[in-house]
């Protein structure tokens, strides 16, 4: 009986029928593997649109925001529209090349400061101020300063510049923005929303527009894996 069956069995495999059924699985699991590599391929194109569009690279340069940053970084960040926009305590990558004061500074054209890394401290309607080395903010739509708690910022060894950094009060104007270095010491020299003259914006606060993207924490928490990974980008 078992003989029988296995003659049965060598007769089907030499048989035409045979042969096109096996035909036919080879060329579906072709089929398939195609369509597979092709989603994939589909799929990896869509996520490059999708990062292209909604992130970028930095490079940080300079010692303004360390201890949170660090001069040579490489950083993702996420570009700013309508639907994301920047908020109180993001950390921001601020345009700033078409003002004069960056535009024409007497430095080669490759050495020309094109963008700021900051900490957004105020947006518009907000008071801020600084006394006794400690930012204080009356929040829009309030009548009342509370102090501002910043576990980032760094004002030396022993806070030993602290009192140094106070500042007057602002107010944020329409479509304003304010923002500060996380360095305060001497050392960091922040060119930020604190000068009105000379180093910061001749007539008035830094726009909103002015905005170019942020930082997600993600980003600056793993900075080394994601920038082996996506890194390619510009100093700010």
């Amino acid at each position: 009986m078992s003989k029988k069956v296995r003659e049965g069995s060598t007769d089907l495999e030499e048989s035409s029928l045979y042969e096109s059924c096996y035909g036919y699985k080879e060329s579906n699991s072709s089929f398939r593997f195609l369509l597979v590599i092709l989603v994939l391929v589909l799929a990896l194109f869509s996520f490059r649109i999708y990062f292209t569009h909604s992130f970028g690279g930095v490079i940080v340069s300079g010692s303004s925001m360390s201890k949170t940053l660090y001069s040579g970084e490489e950083l993702l960040m996420r570009r700013v529209d309508e639907k994301n926009k920047a908020e109180r305590g993001d950390v921001i990558v601020v345009y700033v090349y078409d003002y004069p004061e960056f535009k024409y500074e007497p430095v080669s054209e490759n050495r020309k400061t094109r963008y700021l890394i900051k900490r957004l401290i105020a947006i518009e309607g907000d008071k801020v101020r600084c006394e006794d080395g400690k930012v204080e903010i009356c929040y829009a739509g309030t009548d009342e300063f509370v102090y501002l708690d910043e576990p980032y910022a760094y004002y030396g060894k022993n806070d030993a510049f602290k009192k140094s950094y106070d500042f007057g009060e602002y107010t944020v104007q329409e479509g304003e923005v304010f923002f500060l270095g996380d360095n305060r010491s001497y050392d960091g020299s922040s060119v930020d929303s604190r000068y009105l003259e000379g180093h910061s914006r001749i007539d008035g606060l830094y726009k909103e527009t002015d905005i170019y993207g942020v930082v997600p924490d993600w980003a600056m928490k793993y900075q080394k894996v994601l920038s082996w990974i996506f890194f390619t980008g510009e100093s700010v």
